[in-house]
């Protein structure tokens, strides 16, 4: 597997939605590579926040000043409109962006080196365990409700 792979594959990993073949590759690769492993370790302390988290009731009024002020222009007379065909074209720009850094990324993955297999790293924390079953998000998040 290589970075790319791997990096598209994370959020499936965390909800253990990957098949075991996908899931070993993938635990082989984080064993090898430190720039995904520290990946994973920040989408993995996300989730930790994530589920952390308390949330209280929004205000009765919420959406009646979320209403007014999208009624109100903005500085300098920018209307509502504006700022959604800018932000149309901003998006179309970092779709762009988002294509050369995948084709870059595979450029690099296609001629860069592998690096030589490091020994005694794993993944801090990790629970999953190869070919075992194990509790899935969902039931964690339940049960701690």
């Amino acid at each position: 597997m290589n970075c790319f792979a791997c990096e598209r594959h994370l959020s499936a990993y965390i909800d253990d939605e990957l098949s075991l073949e996908t899931r070993l590759e993938l635990e082989g690769h984080l064993d090898e590579c430190a720039r995904c492993r520290a990946e994973f370790e920040g989408h993995q302390a996300v989730w930790e926040a994530a589920h952390q988290m308390q949330s209280g009731p929004a205000p009765d009024t919420l959406w009646e000043g979320i209403a007014a002020r999208l009624e109100k222009p903005g500085p300098a007379g920018v209307r509502l409109e504006d700022l959604a065909l800018m932000l149309r074209g901003l998006a179309g720009q970092v779709q762009d962006l988002q294509r050369s850094v995948d084709e870059m990324r595979q450029d690099l993955d296609n001629t860069a080196e592998p690096e030589p297999p490091r020994q005694g790293i794993r993944v801090r924390a990790n629970p999953f365990v190869p070919g075992q079953p194990r509790e899935s998000s969902i039931e964690r998040l339940r049960r701690s409700s």
